[in-house]
């Protein structure tokens, strides 16, 4: 069963302008909160979230994954001094990025994932990385599901980024899979990963990395993102979602998608799909529009295409990340989303990841769904 969280609390007024009226605040499913982004300055976003926790009887100890989203690097030390002062002892694995754009000109938006036990979360530590104040946890154990923290190429016993890209590929992957044998898990127990490039022109080489370390045809759902930028001068880090009980893992893949090295369309683990992020690409014939319309209708077919093959439609999702060409697409995006999402709406994150408008792909969108 799902329960859409919906506030009375008149400070979340405020963040309905910025859900855009396509989104639910929250959506609760099987002890696990979806948040949807919330937008302002670092501290307003920090507070929207909180709100939408303790709406939801949760506060910051129970999030476990937070994606976090500013539109100036010059902001990253106001945001991590307000993020450490109100996220308390117990910090969730973080991703932190530089995109190009937010909804209503915010520079900060925050989205999240929490469980309802508090006693369920553990950080994951491997032996030999520097703990110190303020660091992110590499991961978070909750129950059967590890959420990983973006992990970059840095050499964890030196604190040296590795010194070309092809390197610091294999280095950012080969400190995932020490994270996750830290919590006696391997690759083949990734359900859901996002590549976040801060360099344009790397997507092949990167693939070329990626493919050694999952099994073909049985690859993660994948969301492959070029932002802006990256904290402490990265070129790519990786952002996981990983089930330790590989029974209850299956790739999930349409008729019309041959298998691949670099990633399933979805991964099912017991009865949370997670779905590939998805642009207007039609198996066997490539991208055959610039329209940002039509691009999107092929979005949501290919989505759905992945939420068929797992008995699901589009009711199920319960967290939906939209990757925006130019955020001044918002308003047409909106009209579109609505027509295939109905409410009590999913949670949702609008961005625009970089300022390469010029690409063929107007648009990505990623789905989390869940079985009601």
């Amino acid at each position: 069963m799902l329960r859409y969280i919906r506030t009375a609390l008149v400070f979340l007024a405020a963040s309905t302008a910025t859900l855009h009226g396509q989104s639910s605040p929250a959506v609760m499913s099987h002890g696990t909160l979806y948040l949807s982004g919330q937008g302002g300055s670092a501290s307003e976003a920090m507070s929207k979230v909180q709100a939408v926790l303790r709406s939801s009887g949760m506060d910051f100890g129970n999030v476990v994954w937070m994606n976090i989203y500013l539109t100036d690097a010059r902001g990253m030390d106001a945001l991590n001094d307000v993020y450490w002062k109100m996220i308390g002892t117990d910090p969730p694995a973080r991703t932190v990025l530089v995109v190009a754009g937010l909804p209503n000109g915010d520079a900060v938006e925050i989205n999240c994932i929490a469980v309802a036990d508090t006693k369920s979360p553990k950080a994951v530590w491997p032996a030999g990385w520097p703990h110190a104040p303020r660091t992110d946890p590499p991961g978070i154990r909750a129950g059967e599901m590890l959420y990983i923290s973006a992990l970059g190429g840095e050499d964890r016993a030196t604190g040296k980024l590795s010194s070309d890209f092809t390197a610091e590929t294999k280095q950012a992957l080969d400190n995932v899979s020490v994270v996750l044998l830290a919590a006696q898990m391997t690759t083949k127990n990734v359900v859901w990963v996002n590549p976040y490039l801060g360099v344009g022109g790397q997507y092949d080489v990167m693939g070329t990395v990626y493919r050694t370390y999952f099994e073909f045809g049985n690859t993660p759902g994948r969301g492959t993102i070029q932002v802006v930028g990256l904290p402490h001068g990265e070129h790519i880090v990786f952002a996981c979602i990983a089930g330790a009980d590989l029974s209850k893992r299956k790739a999930v893949r349409p008729r019309n998608m041959p298998p691949s090295p670099t990633a399933s369309p979805g991964v099912l683990y017991g009865d949370t799909l997670y779905l590939s992020a998805k642009d207007g690409f039609i198996p066997g014939q490539g991208m055959v529009t610039t329209l940002f319309d039509l691009q999107t209708r092929q979005s949501m077919r290919n989505l759905l295409d992945g939420l068929e093959e797992a008995d699901m439609d589009f009711s199920n999702v319960v967290f939906s990340t939209v990757y925006l060409r130019d955020i001044k697409d918002i308003g047409q995006m909106d009209a579109l989303y609505g027509k295939f999402l109905k409410p009590p709406y999913p949670a949702r994150t609008t961005l625009q990841q970089n300022f390469e408008s010029g690409e063929e792909a107007a648009e990505q969108i990623s789905f989390i769904a869940v079985r009601k």
